[in-house]
Parts: C-alpha cells; structure tokens; sequence
C-alpha cells in the first residue's frame, strides 16, 4: 500500500515545486527550536535530511536547494554550539557528521531528480531527430482530448509522410537518409508555432499536435509546410516531398486512437492522389 505513494514521492515534479520550497525551509525552522529544547540527549540532526531530500528532488533551481542546505547546516551548528553537556571532541565529530550528511543526502537526491529526468526525456524522445516519439504523441493527444472535454474548443492533428524517402535510402544510403530525417524535424521545428508539438512516430511518419487551430488555420499552415518540404528538400538534393493528412477536431471521438486514425487515412489519400498535398480528414 505504500509503494505507490512512495514511487509518486520521488518522482520530481510531484510535489509543486514552491510547496517543496516552502515545506522545507519551515520543515527546517520548526526542527531549530526541537533540537535546542531536547538538547544533546536526544538528537535531531538525522531528521533534517528529509526537507533537503525533498527540495533537492522536487526543486530545480539551485539557488534554493544550496541555501537550503545552508540553512540547514547552520541551524543545527548553533544547536549544537548550546549544548554545554558534549566534550569538545564529540561537538567537533558531530560537526563533521553534520557538514557530510547533510551535503551528501541533498546531492544524492539532488543527483537522482537529473537522472530520473533524463530518463524520461529520453523515453519520450526520437534519438535522431530529437524530436518527441509516439510514446509520447500518445499521452499529449489524449491530454489534448480530456482539456477539450473539459473547457470545449477545438485542435488539430496532423499526419504527415515523406514521398520519396525510401527511393533516398536505396540510392543515397542510409546515412543521407537521417540527414533528410533531420532536415524534416528543422523544417517542423521552423514552420511550426510555439504551441504545437511535433513528433516523429517511426521511420518516416511525422505528426504535428496543433491546439486551439480551426479547419482554416490548419489547413494553410499544412498547405505552407507542404510547399516548404519540397523546396528545402530540392536545395538538399533529395528527391522528396510530403503527403500531408490532418484532421480538426471539435467534438472528441469516444476512442483517442481515432483522432489518428482519421488524420492517417487523409494522408495516405493525399499519398494515392498525387503525392505531395494536403488531405483534410473527418473524424
């Protein structure tokens, strides 16, 4: 029963980052006076590791996890400097312990929030063109569909496959063919608003998430980037252009997989109509 709780503690971002702030410097404040009424008989230091595990975790600014630490530090020095029962060598052995543990335990935790992110950064990335991945396509699409539900509007998705790309492959190798990959993922990155999302979703397959975009919107920022393709693609030398299907939506279908599904099935009629332009889908 407690696992879960625990697996959600240490996830970074679980606690709001403010709320780990504020918890941890009062955390910290209230232990101060608990050390110095209890005295040296019973010690208190090993509970302020737990404020600075959670600010190191749940915090990414530096500047407060350090000052944390600081504060930390200090306030159990000055607990200890008032204890007058403790010899001087046991008051400087326990200054030491204090010093390591505390800055050990912020940097370890410190240490697993950089890890535990880039971990999740690369699972929902594509390695080669950096851009997100279908894993990650996946969970905004559905995100995308329960915000709509909640406060209605409307978004559009894109699909989007290269003409050409594997012809690329065959007679060029497969090394000009991630530099053409690559050449896409800047096109998108280019052409596309700082509220949308483009995801490579394998091989050659593209989708663009764009929110609150209507039919119109859409479909001249498709007709743009269609035309972009095939010009940036030709200054390359690479014989491609891009098939490009999308869908609007207005009112969410029942399964998420059909928003996909609608934009995917324009895009392979803009493929069998001619190749590169633009289909619009209805879900």
């Amino acid at each position: 029963m407690l696992s879960p709780h625990l697996n959600q503690f240490a996830t970074p971002g679980f606690v709001p980052e403010n709320l780990a702030i504020i918890l941890s410097y009062l955390t910290i404040l209230v232990l101060f006076p608990l050390d110095i009424i209890t005295g040296s008989r019973v010690s208190f230091h090993v509970l302020y590791v737990f404020p600075l595990t959670l600010i190191a975790l749940h915090c990414g600014r530096n500047g407060f996890v350090i000052g944390a630490v600081i504060l930390s530090i200090s306030v159990q020095i000055l607990a200890l400097l008032t204890f007058t029962d403790e010899l001087l060598p046991i008051k400087i052995y326990s200054f030491f312990v204090i010093v390591f543990s505390n800055i050990t335990f912020a940097l370890i935790a410190n240490y697993a929030r950089t890890n535990i992110l880039e971990a999740e950064r690369l699972s929902s990335t594509d390695p080669l063109t950096r851009l997100s991945n279908r894993r990650a396509m996946e969970i905004a699409i559905h995100n995308e569909t329960i915000r709509q539900k909640r406060y209605g509007g409307f978004f559009s998705l894109v699909v989007i496959d290269l003409d050409g790309f594997k012809a690329v492959n065959d007679t060029m190798g497969h090394q000009e063919g991630d530099r053409a990959l690559g050449l896409m993922a800047a096109i998108l990155l280019e052409h596309t608003r700082q509220s949308d999302t483009a995801f490579r979703i394998g091989g050659d397959e593209f989708v663009i998430l764009m929110p609150n975009t209507t039919v119109e919107d859409c479909d001249r920022l498709c007709q743009g980037l269609c035309k972009t393709v095939a010009s940036r693609m030709s200054e390359e030398s690479f014989a491609i252009t891009a098939s490009i299907g999308y869908t609007t939506i207005y009112h969410s279908p029942a399964f998420t997989k059909d928003i996909l599904i609608t934009a995917d099935k324009a895009m392979y009629k803009a493929k069998t109509s001619g190749k590169g332009r633009v289909v619009r889908g209805y879900c």
